[in-house]
């Protein structure tokens, strides 16, 4: 097997230029045909990973070309002059051709594939192993070009090419009207130029070739881009990542000697909506807990206020959702389906940031509260002095809370650990109190302190379930939008 001209990027080439784009980049293999050897079985298909790994970034919707026909008869020189070169896919003056199995550009601006061999052949040859969808809409727009044709185009040349053709190959005529919903015929006169050239075209000069085919290839290559057709699955668009797992699972399925039912083209697709949505699923998730993950501080602890918290999540959740409503395909009740399986996923990993932030609220606030005990009634405990008079007691707890609303992070963990040390402060006056060590009045006041401090408590825990709820309300006003948008565009591309 001969290599293509390069692996790397040919940043200088030889350019067709008339009004086709030039474009960057090189020929990468694509899927290729095993030989005999002693971990593969002959005949294999295989895919080349690094080149669906180039695929899989394509992240919008996806149309593709594909370039077949019998070896020597130009299809890498047509596959380099539609990304405005003489040169790239590689050319070569021997009888054998030098391009085997399936190449594709890279950087995909346009995809170009290329078949070995057989091209209405190929087509009538894969009709043995798929099965036609009943909507008979899966193979894409065909356009054919007849090289070297020098007889005087017809009024219809469709019509005209079905009915030279179907005295060749009937079978392949048939095959064309039933399985392409649309084509085009156009005739390409001789190239006009020596030997010599024809045996290196990738070093010709537009210039140098007839100038009347030269128009018919640029109207050729100009017909083919202004109506090239998106991959669709269903009324969704296809990406990157589901054309490879399409590409995947068809390659598995013909490399399988024992399957002996038909390929499902629906089948195929619904496979692949099931995948694109775990696959969506599962870097949400991953997006998700990066984000929340950064909002850790130097210590790696996960310490901040609810509202905040909230604000954050929210925020994560809305960049996520709208990376997967772009990702995701399928009807609109397949959508919905995956928007619940994502909404419970990220619920509970939300959950768990929550236990965690949670966690580390109390433990942050709880040594605020213990080193304002031992400054502002530890000491006097110790000395057996509690406090025998109304102001003493107040000034004190005025002390003891200024401290703690000072350094504390306000939430209700906050208040249930102040609230945690004065029970342990009222349990000192109870005890007082029975030791007659401590005036009523001081009881009564403290009693009443608890009981607005208990109600402050429920405030705080009201405030942060009006805070959820709010929180809820904007998620599911994200995804009405969301969801309103994947319709909108579902129905143009019905359309």
């Amino acid at each position: 097997m001969t290599s293509p001209s390069s692996d790397h990027d040919i940043k200088t080439g030889n350019k067709f230029e008339r009004e086709i784009e030039f474009r960057e980049g090189s020929p990468i293999q694509l899927l290729r045909y095993s030989e005999k050897t002693e971990n593969e079985k002959f005949g294999q298909i295989l895919l080349n990973p690094k080149a669906l790994d180039i695929i899989k970034e394509i992240n919008e919707p996806l149309a593709i070309i594909s370039v077949v026909g019998s070896y020597r008869r130009g299809k890498s020189w047509f596959a380099n002059v539609l990304r405005g070169h003489h040169d790239g896919f590689a050319l070569d003056a021997k009888v054998e051709g030098c391009t085997r199995g399936i190449y594709m550009w890279s950087p995909p601006f346009k995809l170009i594939s290329k078949q070995h061999d057989g091209k209405l052949h190929l087509m009538t040859d894969l009709s043995k192993f798929i099965q036609e969808p009943e909507n008979g809409d899966f193979l894409p727009r065909l356009v054919i070009l007849l090289r070297d044709f020098i007889l005087e185009s017809s009024t219809c040349f469709k019509d005209y090419f079905l009915e030279q053709m179907k005295k060749i190959n009937a079978e392949a005529t048939m095959g064309i009207k039933k399985f392409f919903y649309d084509f085009d015929v156009y005739g390409l006169s001789p190239l006009g130029c020596k030997k010599k050239m024809l045996q290196h075209m990738e070093e010709a000069k537009t210039n140098e070739l007839d100038e009347e085919f030269v128009e018919e290839v640029v109207n050729a290559v100009e017909s083919i881009y202004s109506q090239l057709p998106l991959k669709y699955i269903g009324s969704s668009t296809m990406q990157g990542i589901s054309f490879v797992k399409f590409l995947e699972n068809v390659v598995e399925r013909m490399n399988s000697s024992e399957t002996l039912t038909l390929l499902s083209i629906t089948s195929e697709y619904e496979s692949i909506i099931q995948f694109v949505a775990q696959e969506a699923i599962k870097e949400s998730i991953d997006r998700y807990e990066k984000s929340m993950s950064t909002l850790r501080n130097e210590e790696e602890k996960l310490q901040m206020h609810w509202k905040e918290f909230d604000k954050m999540h929210l925020k994560y959740k809305s960049e996520i959702n709208k990376l997967f409503f772009e990702k995701i395909i399928g009807s609109p009740a397949q959508l919905s389906n995956f928007v619940k399986q994502l909404n419970g996923e990220i619920s509970k990993s939300e959950k768990r940031f929550i236990e965690e932030n949670s966690k580390e609220l109390t433990t942050f606030n709880k040594k605020i509260a213990k080193k304002s005990w031992a400054r502002h009634i530890k000491i006097k405990l110790d000395k057996n002095d509690l406090f025998r008079y109304k102001e003493e007691s107040q000034e004190a707890w005025k002390l003891f809370e200024s401290y703690c609303n000072e350094l504390m992070i306000k939430s209700p963990e906050a208040d249930e650990i102040i609230a945690l040390f004065k029970n342990r402060y009222m349990a000192a006056v109870d005890y007082n109190k029975q030791l007659g060590k401590i005036n009523a009045e001081l009881t009564k006041t403290i009693q009443e302190e608890e009981d607005k401090k208990s109600q402050l408590i429920i405030c705080m825990n009201e405030e942060r379930l009006r805070s959820k709820i709010e929180t809820l309300k904007k998620e599911r006003e994200e995804y009405e939008r969301n969801a309103n948008n994947k319709i909108l565009e579902l129905q143009a591309n019905i359309e």
